[in-house]
Protein backbone atom coordinates (compact mmCIF):
# COMPACT_ATOMS: atom_id res chain seq x y z
CA UNK A 1 0.00 0.00 0.00
CA UNK A 2 1.36 3.42 -0.96
CA UNK A 3 1.95 5.80 1.88
CA UNK A 4 0.38 9.20 1.37
CA UNK A 5 2.51 12.14 2.36
CA UNK A 6 0.88 15.47 2.98
CA UNK A 7 3.15 18.45 2.75
CA UNK A 8 2.72 20.98 5.48
CA UNK A 9 2.87 24.66 4.64
CA UNK A 10 6.00 26.45 5.74
CA UNK A 11 5.91 27.95 9.14
CA UNK A 12 3.96 31.17 9.24
CA UNK A 13 1.93 30.50 6.02
CA UNK A 14 -1.81 30.27 6.09
CA UNK A 15 -2.83 26.81 4.77
CA UNK A 16 -5.88 28.39 3.12
CA UNK A 17 -3.81 30.95 1.25
CA UNK A 18 -4.65 31.12 -2.49
CA UNK A 19 -2.15 31.03 -5.36
CA UNK A 20 -2.79 34.67 -6.10
CA UNK A 21 -2.11 35.57 -2.49
CA UNK A 22 1.11 33.57 -2.53
CA UNK A 23 2.23 35.37 -5.71
CA UNK A 24 1.34 38.65 -4.05
CA UNK A 25 3.29 37.84 -0.91
CA UNK A 26 6.30 36.71 -2.97
CA UNK A 27 6.50 40.10 -4.66
CA UNK A 28 5.46 42.19 -1.67
CA UNK A 29 7.79 45.09 -1.17
CA UNK A 30 8.24 47.63 1.55
CA UNK A 31 4.91 49.20 0.66
CA UNK A 32 3.25 45.76 0.70
CA UNK A 33 2.04 45.98 -2.92
CA UNK A 34 2.48 43.66 -5.91
CA UNK A 35 4.47 45.00 -8.87
CA UNK A 36 2.27 46.52 -11.53
CA UNK A 37 2.94 43.81 -14.16
CA UNK A 38 1.94 41.02 -11.75
CA UNK A 39 -1.25 42.84 -10.79
CA UNK A 40 -2.03 43.38 -14.48
CA UNK A 41 -1.66 39.69 -15.27
CA UNK A 42 -3.91 38.79 -12.35
CA UNK A 43 -6.46 41.37 -13.56
CA UNK A 44 -6.73 40.07 -17.12
CA UNK A 45 -10.46 39.56 -17.74
CA UNK A 46 -11.72 36.03 -18.04
CA UNK A 47 -13.47 37.04 -21.27
CA UNK A 48 -10.07 37.33 -22.97
CA UNK A 49 -9.76 33.58 -23.45
CA UNK A 50 -13.35 33.43 -24.59
CA UNK A 51 -12.53 36.18 -27.07
CA UNK A 52 -9.53 34.24 -28.34
CA UNK A 53 -11.65 31.12 -28.78
CA UNK A 54 -14.11 33.04 -30.96
CA UNK A 55 -11.31 34.19 -33.25
CA UNK A 56 -9.62 30.78 -33.19
CA UNK A 57 -12.74 29.27 -34.80
CA UNK A 58 -12.52 31.67 -37.77
CA UNK A 59 -11.18 30.54 -41.12
CA UNK A 60 -7.61 31.82 -40.87
CA UNK A 61 -5.72 31.13 -44.12
CA UNK A 62 -2.61 30.38 -42.05
CA UNK A 63 -2.92 29.24 -38.45
CA UNK A 64 0.41 30.85 -37.63
CA UNK A 65 -1.09 34.26 -38.37
CA UNK A 66 -3.67 33.70 -35.65
CA UNK A 67 -1.03 32.60 -33.14
CA UNK A 68 1.04 35.73 -33.83
CA UNK A 69 -2.04 37.98 -33.68
CA UNK A 70 -3.10 36.40 -30.38
CA UNK A 71 0.34 37.09 -28.95
CA UNK A 72 0.16 40.75 -30.00
CA UNK A 73 -3.39 41.06 -28.64
CA UNK A 74 -2.39 39.70 -25.24
CA UNK A 75 0.60 42.04 -25.10
CA UNK A 76 -1.54 45.08 -25.93
CA UNK A 77 -4.17 44.10 -23.37
CA UNK A 78 -1.46 43.73 -20.73
CA UNK A 79 -0.02 47.15 -21.62
CA UNK A 80 -3.45 48.72 -21.08
CA UNK A 81 -3.83 47.06 -17.69
CA UNK A 82 -0.31 47.99 -16.61
CA UNK A 83 -0.93 51.64 -17.41
CA UNK A 84 -4.31 51.88 -15.69
CA UNK A 85 -5.61 51.55 -12.20
CA UNK A 86 -7.47 48.33 -11.53
CA UNK A 87 -11.15 48.34 -12.24
CA UNK A 88 -13.89 47.32 -14.62
CA UNK A 89 -13.13 50.15 -17.09
CA UNK A 90 -9.50 49.16 -17.64
CA UNK A 91 -10.49 45.51 -18.11
CA UNK A 92 -13.09 46.43 -20.73
CA UNK A 93 -10.62 48.68 -22.55
CA UNK A 94 -8.01 45.91 -22.54
CA UNK A 95 -10.60 43.52 -23.96
CA UNK A 96 -11.56 46.02 -26.68
CA UNK A 97 -7.92 46.57 -27.64
CA UNK A 98 -7.30 42.83 -27.86
CA UNK A 99 -10.42 42.32 -29.98
CA UNK A 100 -9.39 45.11 -32.35
CA UNK A 101 -5.89 43.64 -32.75
CA UNK A 102 -7.30 40.21 -33.61
CA UNK A 103 -9.95 41.65 -35.93
CA UNK A 104 -7.43 43.77 -37.84
CA UNK A 105 -5.25 40.70 -38.34
CA UNK A 106 -8.22 38.69 -39.58
CA UNK A 107 -9.46 41.50 -41.81
CA UNK A 108 -7.25 40.43 -44.73
CA UNK A 109 -9.67 37.53 -45.29
CA UNK A 110 -12.83 39.60 -44.88
CA UNK A 111 -13.66 40.26 -48.57
CA UNK A 112 -13.98 36.52 -49.16
CA UNK A 113 -15.93 35.90 -45.93
CA UNK A 114 -17.90 39.05 -45.08
CA UNK A 115 -20.78 37.05 -43.62
CA UNK A 116 -18.44 35.15 -41.32
CA UNK A 117 -16.92 38.45 -40.17
CA UNK A 118 -20.37 39.96 -39.55
CA UNK A 119 -21.29 36.87 -37.50
CA UNK A 120 -18.08 37.28 -35.51
CA UNK A 121 -18.89 40.95 -34.75
CA UNK A 122 -22.35 39.93 -33.56
CA UNK A 123 -20.82 37.31 -31.25
CA UNK A 124 -18.35 39.84 -29.85
CA UNK A 125 -21.26 42.11 -29.04
CA UNK A 126 -23.64 39.46 -27.66
CA UNK A 127 -21.24 37.11 -25.86
CA UNK A 128 -18.30 39.31 -24.87
CA UNK A 129 -20.23 42.58 -24.60
CA UNK A 130 -18.01 44.69 -26.91
CA UNK A 131 -20.07 47.46 -28.57
CA UNK A 132 -19.63 47.34 -32.33
CA UNK A 133 -19.25 51.09 -32.61
CA UNK A 134 -16.32 51.00 -30.18
CA UNK A 135 -14.74 48.10 -32.09
CA UNK A 136 -15.30 49.95 -35.37
CA UNK A 137 -13.44 53.03 -34.13
CA UNK A 138 -10.40 50.85 -33.43
CA UNK A 139 -10.61 48.66 -36.54
CA UNK A 140 -11.53 51.22 -39.20
CA UNK A 141 -8.77 53.59 -38.10
CA UNK A 142 -6.01 50.97 -37.85
CA UNK A 143 -2.86 52.16 -39.68
CA UNK A 144 -2.08 48.62 -40.90
CA UNK A 145 -4.12 49.39 -44.03
CA UNK A 146 -1.39 51.73 -45.19
CA UNK A 147 1.03 48.82 -45.47
CA UNK A 148 -1.20 46.90 -47.93
CA UNK A 149 -1.46 47.38 -51.66
CA UNK A 150 -4.23 49.89 -52.50
CA UNK A 151 -6.65 47.36 -54.01
CA UNK A 152 -6.34 44.99 -51.05
CA UNK A 153 -6.62 47.84 -48.54
CA UNK A 154 -9.83 49.20 -50.11
CA UNK A 155 -11.42 45.76 -50.27
CA UNK A 156 -10.49 45.06 -46.65
CA UNK A 157 -11.87 48.39 -45.41
CA UNK A 158 -15.17 48.02 -47.25
CA UNK A 159 -15.48 44.45 -46.03
CA UNK A 160 -14.90 45.62 -42.46
CA UNK A 161 -17.59 48.29 -42.89
CA UNK A 162 -20.15 45.70 -43.96
CA UNK A 163 -19.19 43.45 -41.04
CA UNK A 164 -19.29 46.21 -38.44
CA UNK A 165 -21.95 48.69 -39.57
CA UNK A 166 -25.72 48.26 -40.14
CA UNK A 167 -25.30 48.55 -43.91
CA UNK A 168 -26.69 46.55 -46.82
CA UNK A 169 -23.82 47.49 -49.12
CA UNK A 170 -21.04 50.01 -49.54
CA UNK A 171 -19.11 51.20 -52.58
CA UNK A 172 -16.15 53.44 -53.38
CA UNK A 173 -16.29 55.75 -56.41
CA UNK A 174 -13.75 57.85 -58.30
CA UNK A 175 -14.06 60.16 -61.30
CA UNK A 176 -13.72 58.33 -64.60
CA UNK A 177 -14.18 61.47 -66.72
CA UNK A 178 -14.85 65.08 -65.85
CA UNK A 179 -18.45 64.32 -64.84
CA UNK A 180 -18.97 60.56 -64.63
CA UNK A 181 -18.10 58.42 -61.60
CA UNK A 182 -16.51 54.98 -61.73
CA UNK A 183 -17.17 52.34 -59.06
CA UNK A 184 -13.81 51.08 -57.82
CA UNK A 185 -15.24 48.44 -55.49
CA UNK A 186 -18.70 47.33 -54.32
CA UNK A 187 -19.24 45.06 -51.30
CA UNK A 188 -22.48 43.71 -49.85
CA UNK A 189 -25.96 42.84 -51.04
CA UNK A 190 -27.35 43.96 -54.38
CA UNK A 191 -25.49 45.81 -57.10
CA UNK A 192 -24.40 49.38 -57.61
CA UNK A 193 -27.44 51.54 -58.28
CA UNK A 194 -28.11 54.58 -60.36
CA UNK A 195 -28.88 56.53 -57.21
CA UNK A 196 -25.50 55.57 -55.73
CA UNK A 197 -23.75 56.76 -58.89
CA UNK A 198 -25.59 60.08 -58.85
CA UNK A 199 -24.78 60.64 -55.19
CA UNK A 200 -21.12 59.78 -55.83
CA UNK A 201 -20.96 62.28 -58.70
CA UNK A 202 -22.37 65.04 -56.47
CA UNK A 203 -19.86 64.21 -53.76
CA UNK A 204 -16.96 64.19 -56.23
CA UNK A 205 -18.10 67.50 -57.66
CA UNK A 206 -17.88 69.06 -54.20
CA UNK A 207 -21.61 69.73 -53.97
CA UNK A 208 -21.86 67.74 -50.71
CA UNK A 209 -19.25 67.98 -47.99
CA UNK A 210 -20.89 66.17 -45.07
CA UNK A 211 -22.38 62.69 -44.59
CA UNK A 212 -25.83 62.79 -46.16
CA UNK A 213 -28.66 60.61 -47.35
CA UNK A 214 -30.97 60.86 -50.32
CA UNK A 215 -34.56 59.64 -50.08
CA UNK A 216 -35.65 57.54 -47.10
CA UNK A 217 -36.73 54.84 -49.52
CA UNK A 218 -33.23 54.32 -50.84
CA UNK A 219 -31.50 54.88 -47.50
CA UNK A 220 -28.34 56.05 -49.23
CA UNK A 221 -25.51 57.67 -47.33
CA UNK A 222 -22.52 59.40 -48.88
CA UNK A 223 -19.26 60.90 -47.69
CA UNK A 224 -16.41 62.57 -49.62
CA UNK A 225 -13.02 60.91 -49.20
CA UNK A 226 -9.83 62.95 -49.32
CA UNK A 227 -9.01 66.60 -49.13
CA UNK A 228 -11.61 69.20 -49.94
CA UNK A 229 -12.78 70.99 -52.06
CA UNK A 230 -11.93 68.31 -54.62
CA UNK A 231 -12.23 64.90 -52.95
CA UNK A 232 -10.28 62.02 -54.41
CA UNK A 233 -13.16 59.57 -54.01
CA UNK A 234 -16.69 59.13 -52.66
CA UNK A 235 -17.88 56.56 -50.15
CA UNK A 236 -21.52 55.59 -50.72
CA UNK A 237 -23.50 53.13 -48.61
CA UNK A 238 -27.02 51.82 -48.31
CA UNK A 239 -28.17 51.62 -44.69
CA UNK A 240 -30.55 49.07 -43.28
CA UNK A 241 -34.04 50.36 -42.52
CA UNK A 242 -34.09 52.63 -39.51
CA UNK A 243 -30.27 52.68 -39.24
CA UNK A 244 -29.32 55.73 -41.32
CA UNK A 245 -28.34 57.95 -38.41
CA UNK A 246 -26.28 55.29 -36.63
CA UNK A 247 -24.54 54.37 -39.89
CA UNK A 248 -23.08 57.84 -40.43
CA UNK A 249 -20.43 57.54 -37.73
CA UNK A 250 -19.16 54.27 -39.24
CA UNK A 251 -18.58 55.98 -42.60
CA UNK A 252 -16.85 58.89 -40.86
CA UNK A 253 -14.49 56.47 -39.11
CA UNK A 254 -13.66 54.64 -42.36
CA UNK A 255 -13.07 57.67 -44.58
CA UNK A 256 -9.74 59.09 -43.25
CA UNK A 257 -7.71 55.89 -43.71
CA UNK A 258 -9.34 55.33 -47.12
CA UNK A 259 -8.29 58.85 -48.08
CA UNK A 260 -4.69 58.15 -47.05
CA UNK A 261 -4.69 54.88 -49.02
CA UNK A 262 -6.08 56.54 -52.15
CA UNK A 263 -3.74 59.52 -51.97
CA UNK A 264 -0.80 57.14 -51.68
CA UNK A 265 -2.11 55.24 -54.70
CA UNK A 266 -2.53 58.46 -56.67
CA UNK A 267 1.05 59.41 -55.85
CA UNK A 268 2.32 56.04 -57.04
CA UNK A 269 0.16 56.18 -60.16
CA UNK A 270 1.35 59.68 -60.95
CA UNK A 271 4.96 58.64 -60.70
CA UNK A 272 4.48 55.40 -62.66
CA UNK A 273 4.96 57.12 -66.02
CA UNK A 274 8.06 58.86 -64.74
CA UNK A 275 9.37 55.56 -63.40
CA UNK A 276 8.80 53.83 -66.74
CA UNK A 277 10.53 56.67 -68.60
CA UNK A 278 13.44 56.55 -66.17
CA UNK A 279 13.74 52.77 -66.45
CA UNK A 280 13.59 52.87 -70.23
CA UNK A 281 16.22 55.60 -70.31
CA UNK A 282 18.44 53.56 -68.01
CA UNK A 283 17.89 50.46 -70.08
CA UNK A 284 18.87 52.28 -73.25
CA UNK A 285 22.06 53.41 -71.54
CA UNK A 286 22.71 49.83 -70.45
CA UNK A 287 22.20 48.63 -74.02
CA UNK A 288 24.67 51.21 -75.31
CA UNK A 289 27.12 50.24 -72.56
CA UNK A 290 26.83 46.58 -73.55
CA UNK A 291 27.66 47.35 -77.16
CA UNK A 292 30.47 49.68 -76.11
CA UNK A 293 31.96 46.92 -73.98
CA UNK A 294 31.75 44.46 -76.84
CA UNK A 295 33.11 46.78 -79.49
CA UNK A 296 35.70 48.49 -77.29
CA UNK A 297 37.49 46.85 -74.32
CA UNK A 298 36.62 43.27 -75.30
CA UNK A 299 38.11 43.72 -78.76
CA UNK A 300 41.13 45.49 -77.28
CA UNK A 301 41.74 42.58 -74.91
CA UNK A 302 41.47 40.13 -77.82
CA UNK A 303 44.04 42.11 -79.83
CA UNK A 304 46.33 42.34 -76.78
CA UNK A 305 46.13 38.56 -76.32
CA UNK A 306 47.12 38.02 -79.95
CA UNK A 307 50.06 40.46 -79.57
CA UNK A 308 51.19 38.63 -76.45
CA UNK A 309 51.18 35.27 -78.26
CA UNK A 310 53.13 36.83 -81.17
CA UNK A 311 55.62 38.28 -78.68
CA UNK A 312 56.07 34.83 -77.13
CA UNK A 313 56.79 33.32 -80.53
CA UNK A 314 59.33 36.05 -81.27
CA UNK A 315 61.06 35.56 -77.92
CA UNK A 316 61.61 31.89 -78.66
CA UNK A 317 64.09 32.96 -81.31
CA UNK A 318 66.28 34.86 -78.82
CA UNK A 319 65.85 32.79 -75.62
CA UNK A 320 68.99 32.08 -73.65
CA UNK A 321 69.60 28.92 -71.60
CA UNK A 322 66.80 26.39 -71.24
CA UNK A 323 66.09 27.35 -67.62
CA UNK A 324 65.69 30.97 -68.62
CA UNK A 325 63.42 30.00 -71.51
CA UNK A 326 61.25 28.05 -69.07
CA UNK A 327 61.05 31.01 -66.68
CA UNK A 328 60.14 33.58 -69.37
CA UNK A 329 57.67 31.20 -71.04
CA UNK A 330 55.91 30.52 -67.74
CA UNK A 331 55.60 34.22 -67.04
CA UNK A 332 54.05 34.86 -70.46
CA UNK A 333 51.61 32.00 -69.94
CA UNK A 334 50.54 33.60 -66.66
CA UNK A 335 49.88 36.89 -68.44
CA UNK A 336 47.95 35.05 -71.14
CA UNK A 337 45.78 33.32 -68.52
CA UNK A 338 45.03 36.68 -66.90
CA UNK A 339 43.96 38.08 -70.25
CA UNK A 340 41.69 35.10 -70.84
CA UNK A 341 40.08 35.64 -67.43
CA UNK A 342 39.70 39.37 -68.11
CA UNK A 343 38.13 38.65 -71.47
CA UNK A 344 35.64 36.24 -69.87
CA UNK A 345 34.70 38.78 -67.20
CA UNK A 346 34.18 41.56 -69.72
CA UNK A 347 32.02 39.31 -71.87
CA UNK A 348 29.97 38.32 -68.81
CA UNK A 349 29.42 41.98 -67.92
CA UNK A 350 28.49 42.78 -71.50
CA UNK A 351 26.03 39.89 -71.57
CA UNK A 352 24.40 40.94 -68.29
CA UNK A 353 24.14 44.55 -69.35
CA UNK A 354 22.52 43.62 -72.66
CA UNK A 355 20.26 41.12 -70.90
CA UNK A 356 18.97 43.81 -68.56
CA UNK A 357 17.63 45.76 -71.54
CA UNK A 358 15.87 42.86 -73.24
CA UNK A 359 12.51 43.97 -71.82
CA UNK A 360 12.52 46.91 -74.19
CA UNK A 361 11.85 44.47 -77.01
CA UNK A 362 10.37 41.29 -75.46
CA UNK A 363 7.64 40.37 -72.98
CA UNK A 364 8.73 38.90 -69.66
CA UNK A 365 7.79 35.29 -70.44
CA UNK A 366 9.68 35.32 -73.75
CA UNK A 367 12.76 36.88 -72.13
CA UNK A 368 12.65 34.24 -69.40
CA UNK A 369 12.37 31.39 -71.91
CA UNK A 370 15.38 32.79 -73.80
CA UNK A 371 17.47 32.54 -70.65
CA UNK A 372 16.26 29.02 -70.01
CA UNK A 373 17.09 27.95 -73.56
CA UNK A 374 20.58 29.41 -73.23
CA UNK A 375 21.06 27.50 -69.98
CA UNK A 376 19.78 24.28 -71.57
CA UNK A 377 22.12 24.66 -74.56
CA UNK A 378 25.15 25.06 -72.27
CA UNK A 379 24.34 22.35 -69.72
CA UNK A 380 22.09 19.83 -71.48
CA UNK A 381 19.54 20.29 -68.64
CA UNK A 382 16.06 21.35 -69.71
CA UNK A 383 14.53 23.24 -66.75
CA UNK A 384 10.84 22.70 -66.02
CA UNK A 385 9.11 26.10 -66.26
CA UNK A 386 5.76 26.92 -64.64
CA UNK A 387 4.09 30.30 -65.19
CA UNK A 388 0.82 31.16 -63.44
CA UNK A 389 -1.11 34.41 -63.60
CA UNK A 390 -0.82 37.51 -65.77
CA UNK A 391 2.84 38.42 -66.19
CA UNK A 392 1.90 41.73 -67.80
CA UNK A 393 0.94 43.21 -64.41
CA UNK A 394 4.58 43.08 -63.28
CA UNK A 395 6.23 46.47 -63.20
CA UNK A 396 9.30 46.95 -65.37
CA UNK A 397 11.52 47.04 -62.30
CA UNK A 398 10.05 43.77 -61.03
CA UNK A 399 10.54 42.06 -64.39
CA UNK A 400 14.18 43.14 -64.59
CA UNK A 401 14.85 42.05 -61.01
CA UNK A 402 13.24 38.62 -61.49
CA UNK A 403 15.08 37.99 -64.75
CA UNK A 404 18.43 38.89 -63.22
CA UNK A 405 17.81 36.80 -60.10
CA UNK A 406 16.77 33.75 -62.12
CA UNK A 407 19.75 34.29 -64.43
CA UNK A 408 22.10 34.43 -61.43
CA UNK A 409 20.56 31.29 -59.96
CA UNK A 410 20.99 29.44 -63.26
CA UNK A 411 24.61 30.62 -63.54
CA UNK A 412 25.35 29.28 -60.06
CA UNK A 413 23.73 25.96 -60.94
CA UNK A 414 25.76 25.70 -64.14
CA UNK A 415 29.08 26.54 -62.47
CA UNK A 416 28.80 24.88 -59.07
CA UNK A 417 25.78 22.65 -58.52
CA UNK A 418 26.42 19.60 -60.71
CA UNK A 419 22.63 19.28 -60.96
CA UNK A 420 20.58 17.04 -63.22
CA UNK A 421 17.17 18.68 -62.76
CA UNK A 422 16.02 22.30 -62.39
CA UNK A 423 12.52 23.69 -61.82
CA UNK A 424 11.55 27.34 -62.25
CA UNK A 425 8.18 28.80 -61.30
CA UNK A 426 6.76 32.33 -61.41
CA UNK A 427 3.24 33.04 -60.16
CA UNK A 428 1.20 36.22 -59.94
CA UNK A 429 -1.60 36.01 -57.38
CA UNK A 430 -3.99 38.50 -55.79
CA UNK A 431 -1.49 40.55 -53.82
CA UNK A 432 1.98 39.19 -54.52
CA UNK A 433 4.43 37.87 -57.09
CA UNK A 434 6.39 34.73 -56.25
CA UNK A 435 9.31 33.14 -58.07
CA UNK A 436 11.28 30.02 -57.21
CA UNK A 437 14.30 28.21 -58.66
CA UNK A 438 14.99 24.67 -57.38
CA UNK A 439 17.86 22.34 -58.33
CA UNK A 440 18.89 18.88 -57.15
CA UNK A 441 22.61 19.66 -57.15
CA UNK A 442 25.31 19.27 -54.54
CA UNK A 443 24.10 22.10 -52.35
CA UNK A 444 26.27 24.27 -50.11
CA UNK A 445 26.55 25.81 -46.67
CA UNK A 446 24.94 29.21 -47.02
CA UNK A 447 26.73 31.13 -44.28
CA UNK A 448 30.27 30.08 -45.18
CA UNK A 449 29.59 30.54 -48.90
CA UNK A 450 28.30 34.08 -48.40
CA UNK A 451 31.31 35.00 -46.28
CA UNK A 452 33.75 33.54 -48.80
CA UNK A 453 31.98 35.28 -51.70
CA UNK A 454 32.18 38.62 -49.91
CA UNK A 455 35.90 38.19 -49.23
CA UNK A 456 36.57 37.26 -52.86
CA UNK A 457 34.47 40.09 -54.25
CA UNK A 458 31.82 37.82 -55.79
CA UNK A 459 28.45 39.39 -55.03
CA UNK A 460 26.02 37.21 -56.98
CA UNK A 461 24.15 35.78 -53.99
CA UNK A 462 24.30 39.08 -52.11
CA UNK A 463 23.00 40.93 -55.18
CA UNK A 464 19.92 38.70 -55.24
CA UNK A 465 18.90 39.85 -51.78
CA UNK A 466 19.72 43.46 -52.52
CA UNK A 467 17.68 43.58 -55.73
CA UNK A 468 14.63 42.23 -53.92
CA UNK A 469 15.13 44.42 -50.85
CA UNK A 470 15.17 47.57 -52.98
CA UNK A 471 11.75 46.57 -54.33
CA UNK A 472 10.35 45.97 -50.86
CA UNK A 473 10.27 42.17 -51.21
CA UNK A 474 11.86 39.14 -49.60
CA UNK A 475 14.49 36.77 -50.99
CA UNK A 476 15.27 33.47 -49.31
CA UNK A 477 18.04 31.02 -50.23
CA UNK A 478 17.82 27.53 -48.74
CA UNK A 479 20.50 24.89 -49.24
CA UNK A 480 22.60 22.27 -47.49
CA UNK A 481 25.33 19.88 -48.46
CA UNK A 482 23.77 17.22 -50.66
CA UNK A 483 21.03 19.57 -51.87
CA UNK A 484 18.53 20.60 -52.89
CA UNK A 485 18.99 24.35 -53.29
CA UNK A 486 15.95 26.64 -53.37
CA UNK A 487 15.96 30.34 -54.29
CA UNK A 488 12.57 31.93 -53.57
CA UNK A 489 11.49 35.53 -54.12
CA UNK A 490 8.32 37.30 -53.01
CA UNK A 491 7.38 40.77 -54.25
CA UNK A 492 4.29 42.80 -53.47
CA UNK A 493 2.07 43.07 -56.51
CA UNK A 494 1.38 46.71 -57.25
CA UNK A 495 -1.72 47.61 -59.26
CA UNK A 496 -2.82 51.23 -59.68
CA UNK A 497 -6.30 51.64 -58.21
CA UNK A 498 -7.12 55.05 -59.60
CA UNK A 499 -7.00 54.56 -63.36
Amino acid sequence: MKRQVTASPPAGRDPNETKTQRVSSRYTGVAGEMPRKVRAREALPGELRQLERLFADCGWPDRREFVQARKRARARALDVLEGSSSGVDSSRIALLVAAAELFVAFRMALPASVQEAACLVQQLEDIIGIPRIALAREVLRAPELLTMSPAVAVEAQLGALIALAPLRNVSLWTLRTAEHANCVRHVGDGSRSRGARQLAERLLAGEITEPTETTPRRLLLGLPVGRRPHPIAALVASARPGMRDSSRCFLADAAPILGAVLERDALLSGSAASERALVESSERKLTRLGFDLHDGPIQDVAVLAQDLRLFRDQLELVYGPHTQQKFVGGRIEDLDAQLVALDAELRRLSSEVRAASVLLNKPFDEALRDRIQTFAARTGIEPRLTLAGDMNVLSTSQQIALLNIIQEALSNIREHADATAVAISVSVVADRVQAKVVDNGLGFDIESTLMRSAREGRVGLLAMNERVRLLGGRCRIESRHGGPTVVSVTLERWLPLLT
